[in-house]
C-alpha cells in the first residue's frame, strides 16, 4: 500500500480549464472520496490518477514514486468504473483473472488470486457464470474483484454505484466500507452522491467549477461547512439559507424584517452589515419559546417516522424547511412557532464564506 500526492493538478480540454492548481494528499490506507456536481472535475481527476488523462501541469505520486508520466500499467493503482466494464463472453473467473494472464503471472498464482478474492466479495457461486446472467450487484462485485486481485497500491473507484437502484446502492454502500476494513487500501472514491460521501469516507474533499472548496472528515465538513455552497451540498434536505443584515445587541433582521438572535463571532461585523445566515432543518426547534416566529406549513413530506415541513416565506421572507418526528398533528395550511437556536446557526459573509465564530 503506499499514500497519493497529488501536487498543483491543472488540466485542460483546448481554451477550457477543467482543473485549476489543485493539490490532494491521501494518507496510506485512508478512504477519500471526491465529492461534486456534475461537470466540476472530479472524473477527470481521478482519470488523470489512473494515467487515463495527461496532466497539462502538475504532479502525481504514489508513495515515494513519480507517477506522472508513467503509463497506467506501471502505477499500482486498480480502477473500478460505472459502468464496470466486463468482457461478455468471458466468465466471472475469466473476467476476474485477465489482467493477471495478460502479465503473465503464475497460473497457480492467478487460481489463488481470484478464488480469494472470490472468497471476500462472496461471489464463489458465480464464477462459472457469465456477466449476462449476473444482477447488476453482482457484475459490479466483479468489477471489484478483477481489481483486488491485482493487489494494487492504490483503489480508484468512478461513481461505482450510479448504475444500481436504491435498495441496492445502501447494500453496495455497507460492502464497499466492510472491504476496505478487511483490506486496509488506499482509496480515492469518486461520486456526485453526498450520502455515498458521508458514509463512506474517512476523508471527503468538495470540489466545484475546478477547485476544491474544503476538504475535512465528514462530521467536521457537515458542522463546520467554510462556505454556502459546501453548507448546502452536504446534508438532506439541504441547509436553509436566510438572507439578513447585523442588527445591534448581537442580533439579526431577517429579509420579512422580523429580528433573531447570533451567537457570539470571533470578529462581530458591525450593524447594517448583510449576512446570510445557515440552519439545517434538523436543528430547528418547533412550540412556542421566547423568539419564536410563526410560520405557516405551505407543504409537508411525509417519510415514514419523519416530516419535513416546508414553512412559507412571511412578508417576503425566504422560505424555511424543518424536519422533525412525524407525530401526525401537522397539517397543510396550518400555523406553528419556529425558533432557530444561537449555537445551531451558521454565519456567511457577503461572498458566502463562513464566518469564525467566538472560541472556534
Amino acid at each position: 500500500m503506499a499514500g497519493l500526492s497529488i501536487e498543483r493538478a491543472r488540466k485542460s480540454f483546448g481554451a477550457t480549464e477543467v482543473l485549476k492548481d489543485v493539490s490532494i494528499a491521501v494518507a496510506d490506507g485512508e478512504f477519500t472520496v471526491i465529492v461534486g456536481p456534475s461537470g466540476c472535475g472530479k472524473s477527470t481527476l481521478l482519470r488523470s490518477v489512473a494515467g487515463l488523462e495527461e496532466l497539462t501541469n502538475g504532479r502525481i505520486r504514489i508513495g515515494d514514486r513519480d507517477v506522472t508520466n508513467l503509463p497506467p500499467s506501471e502505477r499500482g493503482i486498480a480502477m473500478v468504473f460505472q459502468s464496470y466494464a466486463l468482457y461478455p463472453h468471458l466468465t466471472v473467473y475469466e473476467n476476474m483473472a485477465f489482467g493477471l494472464r495478460i502479465a503473465k503471472a503464475d497460473k497457480a498464482a492467478i487460481d489463488a488470486a481470484v478464488r480469494r478474492a472470490a472468497a471476500i466479495l462472496n461471489i464463489e457461486p458465480l464464477l462459472d457464470r457469465k456477466p449476462a446472467a449476473l444482477s447488476g450487484g453482482q457484475r459490479q462485485r466483479v468489477a471489484i474483484g478483477r481489481a483486488i486481485v491485482r493487489q494494487p497500491q492504490i483503489f480508484l473507484f468512478d461513481e461505482p454505484l450510479s448504475n444500481l437502484d436504491a435498495d441496492l446502492r445502501v447494500r453496495m454502500r455497507y460492502e464497499f466500507a466492510d472491504l476496505h476494513r478487511q483490506l486496509g487500501t488506499t482509496t480515492l472514491y469518486v461520486t456526485h452522491d453526498q450520502v455515498e460521501a458521508m458514509t463512506l469516507a474517512d476523508r471527503i474533499i468538495v470540489m466545484r467549477d475546478g477547485r476544491i472548496e474544503q476538504v475535512g472528515a465528514p462530521r467536521e465538513l457537515y458542522d463546520r461547512p467554510a462556505n454556502i455552497f459546501v453548507a448546502q451540498f452536504l446534508g438532506t434536505p439541504r441547509m436553509n439559507i436566510l438572507p439578513a443584515t447585523v442588527a445591534e445587541g448581537g442580533r439579526a433582521t431577517l429579509a420579512d424584517g422580523r429580528s433573531i438572535a447570533l451567537p457570539p463571532l470571533a470578529a462581530a461585523p458591525p450593524a447594517g452589515t448583510p449576512l446570510s445566515i445557515g440552519i439545517r432543518p434538523e436543528d430547528i426547534a418547533i412550540g412556542d419559546a421566547p423568539g419564536a416566529l410563526p410560520f405557516t406549513i405551505s407543504f409537508i413530506e411525509r417519510l415514514g417516522g419523519l416530516a419535513t415541513l416546508h414553512l412559507g416565506g412571511h412578508d417576503g421572507g425566504e422560505p424555511v424547511a424543518c424536519q422533525l418526528r412525524d407525530d401526525g398533528s401537522f397539517s397543510e395550511g396550518g400555523t406553528i412557532a419556529a425558533s432557530f437556536p444561537p449555537d445551531r446557526l451558521h454565519l456567511f459573509d457577503a461572498d458566502g464564506q463562513a464566518l469564525g465564530k467566538a472560541g472556534e
